[in-house]
């Protein structure tokens, strides 16, 4: 059997125009417009389009900033299966970030820093999981309890290095 390329065929070649203007969109933060041409690059995607995976991330990620918790859905499909896109995985952790999903945002993260390490978004989250991280000052309360978080913030302000 002989080595198969997927980058020979022409819809697989290069993301999808629509998902590019989507994309443009997204970095003016015009969610709006980023939803509407995700959604189509999504839906009008070819089936052994490679990209399939990032354009259904996308669509799902913005319905979550959107307000839309079921984008969450989305995201999670985007990431069953995926073993080389590393954008699936940081826009699942983002989504699940957004809804307080810590333990699917944390999961998530992994996966992506197994595919890249060097990821910036993936590093900043996980930077940002870290402090977060520490054991509440008093183990048997929860970490929400205004105790717990009182003398956690002057537990740690007073250990932070000068």
């Amino acid at each position: 059997m002989g080595h198969y390329d997927p980058w020979e065929s022409g819809s697989r070649t290069r993301l999808r125009s629509d998902f590019l203007d989507g994309m443009r969109c997204y970095e003016e933060r015009d969610l709006e417009g980023a939803l509407d041409m995700f959604r189509a690059a999504d839906e009008l995607a070819e089936m052994d389009d490679i990209y399939q995976s990032r354009y259904t991330s996308f669509h799902g990620l913005v319905r979550v900033f959107m307000g839309d918790e079921h984008g969450v859905k989305l995201c999670r499909k985007a990431a069953v299966g995926e073993v080389e896109d590393v954008e699936v995985y940081y826009n699942l952790a983002m989504a699940e970030h957004k809804l307080g999903d810590r333990g699917g945002a944390y999961m998530a993260l992994r996966r992506g820093l197994v595919i890249d390490a060097e990821h910036q978004g993936l590093q900043r989250l996980a930077k940002e999981f870290n402090l977060r991280a520490r054991r509440p000052v008093i183990p048997w309360v929860s970490r929400d309890n205004l105790l717990n978080r009182a003398l956690g913030q002057l537990f740690h302000r007073r250990c932070k290095p000068r």
